[in-house]
């Protein structure tokens, strides 16, 4: 057989032309929180505050479902490589019937409990108040959220990375949209402020779900459209959710230990005021959508990662990490630039007070310098989670968050009474310590290199 020839340069342009799509998904996908962000951030600090204390709440469903979308890519990537499009479809079903039943389930938990989650966060009735009315409607995009997810598995895995990105684009302008008309009460509609943001998340989440579930099985061109269909798709694999969960669920909980963190940072920087919470809140959205572009580079890592291994391609799977691993150092240093240079730029997006605006370029300057170790962490994780070290990046993770960030923050708030600016250097510690520890577990268990363990 003849020996395959690997050319750097085609292999980059491959990688490119993978990263960019998602890249541009992973962006339209979280500018519609953004946007919603910066339109709230223009009404009041205790609004900002109200939607900062449920995006908590929520953030943690996210994550959960986030992680299974992750499981089923691994999942899907391995049946591509294998040429089983059925295996794929129903790895896509079983992830959608069996998370739709978590998440009913977590928004019946969440409705009978609302009131005592809130209070933790807040004494003000005001905020109280907000807060709980958003958070009924906002918890009711669950099952959405989850199919969305898998959706964007499903096409990703077998190597469509433009799709998800057009259906994110198309959730974006139904957000941006429907929530400049609620939330200000234009051309005729009522001003709901908070809740009219709560109604356009819900809707736009909603209309991307169905117009995902319909680029997947559209009878013409749909994705799955060649597979004959089943008539069990109530009846449940244990096996296959088994496969899915067992990868899915520590990816999840890499993310959930960081919300739950965020939970109990948000209660330690509510302590400094409302004003001071304001601005993380908005600090944080303005962080995000600096760093989104090199996101995308951890998320389409655990993807090729996993196309590598499937084809048992050891020296394609060498050439994808060391590439991905300079396209995200190379984008989180653009992007660091920008934050430590212009972070008043970034928040003039998000508010036009000035007292959170001081605060929040505080956050911004710190959060720049770490851009690059937070970002690189992300693609070590997604190539040693695919190399079959489901574990590991859930453990870096809950030390970074649960020794570092969480004890420091506490002890500088609680005990020393530190200023605000401590809180963000305990982020910055947990950043640094995250990527020091996947780096060592990189080079230690030689994860670019193909081992009988890794085929799946």
């Amino acid at each position: 057989m003849a020996e395959k020839v690997y050319d750097s340069k085609t292999i980059r342009k491959q990688i490119f032309f993978l990263i960019i799509p998602v890249m541009l998904e992973n962006m339209f996908q979280m500018s519609a929180g953004l946007i919603s962000a910066a339109m709230i951030g223009r009404l009041s600090p205790m609004l900002i505050s109200a939607q900062g204390i449920c995006s908590r709440i929520t953030g943690i469903l996210w994550c959960l479902f986030k992680g299974i979308g992750i499981g089923a890519t691994v999942v899907t990537a391995k049946n591509r490589n294998e040429n089983d499009m059925a295996k794929a479809r129903q790895t896509f079903e079983q992830t959608c019937v069996t998370g739709c039943i978590i998440a009913l389930a977590l928004i019946i938990i969440t409705m009978l409990n609302s009131g005592r989650i809130i209070s933790f966060f807040t004494s003000s009735p005001d905020t109280f108040y907000a807060a709980s009315q958003y958070l009924k409607i906002v918890i009711l995009t669950a099952p959405f959220l989850l199919i969305m997810s898998a959706v964007t598995a499903a096409f990703q895995a077998c190597g469509n990375t433009k799709t998800p990105m057009y259906v994110a684009i198309v959730v974006n302008i139904i957000n941006v949209v429907v929530g400049y008309l609620l939330i200000y009460g234009k051309f005729g509609f009522p001003r709901l402020s908070l809740q009219g943001a709560a109604i356009a998340l819900l809707l736009s989440q909603a209309c991307g779900s169905f117009l995902g579930i319909y680029l997947l099985y559209n009878k013409r061109y749909g994705l799955f459209c060649t597979v004959p269909e089943k008539s069990n798709l109530m009846k449940i694999d244990f096996l296959l959710v088994k496969e899915i969960y067992s990868l899915g669920i520590p990816a999840a909980f890499e993310s959930i230990f960081w919300q739950l963190s965020a939970v109990v940072m948000s209660k330690a920087i509510l302590s400094y005021g409302e004003v001071t919470f304001a601005a993380y809140q908005l600090g944080l959205q303005a962080e995000l959508m600096s760093e989104m572009p090199a996101v995308g580079v951890g998320i389409a890592a655990t993807s090729m990662a996993a196309n590598a291994i499937g084809k048992k391609d050891g020296v394609l799977l060498k050439i994808y990490s060391k590439q991905l691993i300079r396209t995200s150092i190379a984008i989180s240093t653009f992007t660091s630039l920008l934050i430590i240079i212009f972070p008043g730029v970034f928040m003039d997006f998000f508010t036009n007070n000035a007292e959170i605006k001081a605060i929040g370029i505080k956050y911004l300057i710190v959060m720049g310098f770490i851009q690059t170790p937070q970002n690189l962490s992300k693609v070590l994780n997604g190539i040693i989670r695919s190399a079959g070290y489901k574990n590991i990046p859930m453990v870096i993770s809950f030390l970074g968050i649960w020794v570092v960030r969480v004890p420091l923050a506490l002890l500088f708030a609680y005990v020393l009474k530190l200023d605000i600016f401590f809180i963000w250097l305990c982020m910055a510690a947990d950043q640094l310590f995250k990527c020091l520890a996947s780096g060592i577990v990189f080079k230690t268990k030689n994860v670019d290199v193909i081992k009988e363990e890794n085929i799946f």
